[in-house]
């Protein structure tokens, strides 16, 4: 790999900086979940990305934010209120459609109902909805089903597949019954590959009612799989997770947990069951789209959480509810000592008992057990609350952790600190849980590249044999840059669509810069494995050019993912460590890090240069005299980020690893670390 920055030359009388690598059988274990992953429905990361389903509304139960906020930052946005819109995103021509839930096919539910007197078009872009959102590819099916009722109606229904400049993509006919609500399914196989839209056209006389409409495609994780019964993943998202090696999932937030006052929590009972019957919400993240335009469909609720947890053999990590509202955004609480807050006790112990319970006892259980997972499912940590702190929190966060204790002894709690990784808040939670070794402290930092340089010896200090640190959301950021986010700058709407205008938003810098500081505190991270127990960078996924947050670990397009600096940083310390920490010798200049552990058969080392000049590292493994040391390389000019195409079909990489062999001689590998580089250095015991 080439840059085309110049890097100041390797002077060869330069100091050569010696480093020694000594494993032992009895030094303190890495954590067995220190690197994890961080999910919430932000930036369309869910609804738009990780869930299958093309098609946005798609049971055109739409709640939206009353209003969008259209103003940079995160402004309060409570009291918040519920917007019912069942037709948004959804544009009709050539009839009238209105929102009906008379005799639905959902209790309680509501669906489209058209009269055509000729040809009707309805049209959906998918997400975010203003403009043209699906992935199509050539030779890749889609799996359309729709409930679909006809009431006295002549004539014939179509479904069709556009690329955004209007071309047709695939089309098939599908048939409706006049006997009542019946699931109607079609297959179209893409004749190219182009992001697009879904048309139904409905081409009589009379009244058809149409609900529960999907468009999947059919290589999504899990097809085949019998477990994968109700909501369905997209399949290069989760591949991205794999390929990072994570140990642990939090989810579902973040702030979604806790909502901006009026009970607009996350309700984990109304993400479970049948897709049909769950409960959608406004997602809150609306509150940077100026018309509000973010819903939780719940299609990916809780059921589907576990089962990535279980397909990626990592530990989930649910987040619930306590009883307070985002602080950021409102001081609504629930009373610590009423019936509400035992009632919000009790919907913790019942998720539980639906992830670990019997089905033959439990109601819970029970659900779980109907969709395809009659075993239970691995829980061994919850979270209590998010970024909440103060008194307040702590008397709430002590009666759910004992009623949690009583219920299921031995699971590790995780406290919050704030937001912030110190002052008063972030103090009074630490010497709260004291020396509890049944306790992680979730800290959260979102600071600049310097900071993160400057915090590597940060968890030095910390006492040992309490309770542990939880990273829970970090990264480090620049200022960012200001872009036109209307759907004019993003791609033309589709023929019929009325477009929702985005504010102007700012959108991540994920440079290399960030990601090399990272890669520097993370040397710290893995040097006191044994008293950070997690950690996970946040937000985690992103669709390009429908940001609400800054930094993202993973940027996506309706047909391709992009890796960003700062997951390449994650995946190579993810990838690349050994059960035991290793102990790290030598006197290293300023901007030089190193970090090593070990296991029975290998040693791995990393070596990030912070710095604008090269450094000679000679690096000796105690034990080992000879061989050749395996080497990963990730290595640009700082300001280097890796970009999508102006097609939003591929994406250009300015970062990617490269793979070297060093030879060992007389007990030592000779390295030359580039500027703004992170190398790990992998030998054989």
């Amino acid at each position: 790999m080439s840059h085309e920055t110049a890097f100041a030359p390797i002077d060869q009388e330069q100091r050569v900086v010696d480093v020694t690598v000594t494993t032992s059988p009895t030094a303190p274990a890495v954590s067995p979940t220190l690197f994890g992953l961080f999910l919430e429905d932000i930036n369309f990361g869910v609804d738009g990305g990780l869930n299958a389903n093309l098609v946005s509304n798609h049971s055109f139960e739409g709640v939206y934010l009353e209003r969008g906020v259209a103003a940079e930052g995160m402004p309060a946005i409570a009291p918040a209120g519920r917007r019912i819109d069942p037709l948004l995103h959804w544009t009709v021509r050539g009839g009238e459609v209105s929102a009906s839930s008379d005799r639905a096919a959902v209790d309680g539910g509501r669906f489209a109902r058209v009269h055509a007197d000729g040809r009707v078009r309805m049209v959906n872009n998918g997400y975010p909805g203003s403009r043209p959102g699906m992935g199509l590819r050539i030779g890749v099916a889609l799996a359309f089903t729709a409930a679909i009722r006809a009431d006295g109606f002549d004539g014939t229904v179509a479904v069709r597949v556009f690329s955004a400049s209007g071309d047709l993509v695939a089309t098939t006919d599908v048939e409706v019954s006049e006997s009542g609500w019946a699931t109607v399914r079609a297959v179209l196989t893409p004749a190219q590959t182009a992001i697009g839209y879904l048309e139904i056209v409905i081409d009589g006389v009379g009244d058809i009612d149409i609900d529960e409409v999907t468009l999947i495609p059919e290589d999504h994780w899990g097809a085949g799989d019998p477990r994968w019964s109700q909501g369905l993943l997209r399949r290069d998202l989760v591949e991205a997770l794999r390929d990072l090696n994570p140990t642990f999932l939090r989810f579902p937030g973040g702030c979604l947990v806790e909502g901006c006052g009026g009970d607009t929590h996350y309700k984990w009972k109304h993400s479970v069951g049948p897709v049909s019957g769950r409960k959608s919400e406004f997602n809150m993240w609306g509150q940077m789209r100026t018309a509000g335009d973010y819903t939780q469909s719940m299609q990916v609720g809780f059921y589907e959480y576990f089962l990535l947890c279980e397909d990626l053999g990592v530990e989930p990590m649910p987040i619930v509810w306590a009883g307070l509202s985002c602080q950021f955004r409102t001081d609504e609480a629930v009373p610590a000592d009423g019936a509400e807050f035992d009632a919000l006790i009790q919907d913790v112990i019942d998720m539980i008992e639906w992830a670990t319970g019997d089905p033959t006892t439990n109601e819970w259980a029970a659900l779980r057990a109907a969709a395809g997972h009659p075993e239970p499912f691995a829980l061994n940590m919850i979270g209590i609350g998010n970024e909440n702190h103060g008194a307040d929190y702590l008397e709430r966060f002590d009666r759910i952790k004992a009623a949690v204790d009583a219920h299921r002894p031995g699971m590790l709690s995780v406290i919050s600190s704030g937001a912030n990784p110190d002052g008063p808040e972030f103090e009074q939670s630490w010497d709260h849980v004291g020396a509890r070794a049944d306790i992680a402290v979730d800290e959260h930092f979102y600071k600049s590249p310097e900071w993160f340089i400057e915090s590597v010896d940060r968890y030095d200090s910390y006492p040992r044999g309490g309770a542990r640190v939880f990273a829970g959301e970090y990264a480090a950021h620049e200022p960012a840059l200001l872009i036109d986010a209307s759907p004019s700058a993003a791609g033309p709407a589709a023929p019929g669509t009325e477009a929702v205008q985005i504010q102007t938003s700012a959108i991540p810098a994920n440079s290399w810069e960030t990601a090399v500081a990272e890669a520097a505190f993370l040397t710290g991270v893995e040097r006191n494995a044994e008293v950070v127990a997690m950690t996970c960078y946040a937000p985690l996924f992103n669709l390009v050019g429908s940001s609400q947050w800054m930094h993202n670990l993973i940027d996506f397009t309706p047909l391709t993912v992009v890796p960003t600096p700062n997951y390449l940083v994650q995946q190579l310390f993810g990838t690349r460590l050994g059960s035991r920490i290793a102990t790290v010798s030598a006197d290293l200049p300023a901007d030089l890090f190193v970090s090593a552990s070990s296991d029975d058969l290998e040693t791995h080392t990393k070596i990030v240069n912070v710095g604008a000049a090269p450094q000679r590292v000679r690096l000796r493994v105690a034990g080992v005299s000879s061989g050749m040391a395996e080497l990963v390389v990730l290595s640009a000019a700082p300001e280097s980020t890796n970009t999508v195409s102006a097609d939003r079909a591929s994406h250009r990489a300015a970062v990617e690893p490269r793979q070297e062999l060093v030879q060992i001689v007389d007990g030592r590998a000779e390295v030359v670390v580039e500027p703004w580089s992170v190398v790990s250095v992998s030998t054989n015991l």
